[in-house]
This record gives C-alpha cells, sequence and structure tokens, in this order.
C-alpha cells in the first residue's frame, strides 16, 4: 500500500473531480489513505482526521478512503472520498494498473439517490519489451 508521511497531504487541496454522467476522467493517484472525515457547519466543507474526532459541531462523522490524485483534464490535483466496496473495486484496479501499466479512468454512476464511484484500466497500446543488453550495431 502506498502512504505518503507528513500532514501536507490535504494542505490547500480542495478540489474534488465529479465527471459528468458517461464522462470518464484519466487520474494519477499520488496517495490514499483511511481518515475520519467529518462536515463542518462553522467552515462549510469537510474535514479530514487522524484519530476520531471528539467535536459535538461536527455532523456526519465517518471513516473513509480517501485518494489524492491528479486530474489529468483539469490539470489539478483533488480528493475522492470512497467507502469500503468502493476502495476494494479502486484496489482491484490499481494492482492490474501496477502489473500491466495503463491509465487509470475514474467515472460516476447514479446508483438509487447516491452516485457511485467506478474505476476502469484503459490498457496502453504500446507494447514494453525488455532492454537487452548489447552494441548498438548489432541492432541495427
Amino acid at each position: 500500500m502506498v502512504t505518503l508521511e507528513g500532514n501536507d497531504l490535504l494542505e490547500g487541496t480542495y478540489y474534488y473531480p465529479k465527471p459528468d454522467p458517461g464522462e470518464k476522467i484519466p487520474i494519477l493517484i499520488l496517495n490514499f489513505r483511511r481518515l475520519f472525515a467529518a462536515w463542518s457547519p462553522d467552515f462549510k466543507k469537510t474535514l479530514y482526521f487522524e484519530k476520531k474526532p471528539e467535536n459535538e459541531n461536527l455532523k456526519r462523522v465517518r471513516e473513509i478512503n480517501l485518494l489524492h490524485v491528479y486530474d489529468w483534464l483539469a490539470g489539478r490535483e483533488g480528493m475522492i472520498e470512497l467507502t469500503d466496496p468502493e476502495f476494494e473495486q479502486f484496489m482491484e484496479v490499481y494492482e492490474a494498473f501496477l502489473e500491466r501499466l495503463g491509465e487509470i479512468q475514474y467515472l460516476r454512476r447514479k446508483k438509487g439517490r447516491r452516485a457511485e464511484n467506478i474505476f476502469e484500466l484503459k490498457e496502453s497500446p504500446y507494447v514494453i519489451r525488455e532492454v537487452k543488453k548489447g552494441p548498438f550495431s548489432d541492432n541495427l
């Protein structure tokens, strides 16, 4: 599992990529973590905590998996909150990406009243070959 150490994971990053129906966004995974999230009515945004917060003013305290991604279409970093089943589906795609390379695409589908996060792997059209050691003139 990939994790970066330090507290600068979420500093200044409050962009949440939300593709339109049928749109797929190519993303690059920068980091992922398991955190607690809660809505703050005072700040009017979601706050993230390493430990479960004890503050009574916070609403919807929950444990989430947070992806820190780079959105290639928007050209900026963002965050995607995932539930446990969505994270399991993401990990299957991510492991396939690490083995075969390619491009991870992010899309959202309506499932009842909620939007479900889905990840797909678009395989690379390029063939990756092993480099053999030898004189360059032999290859020509």
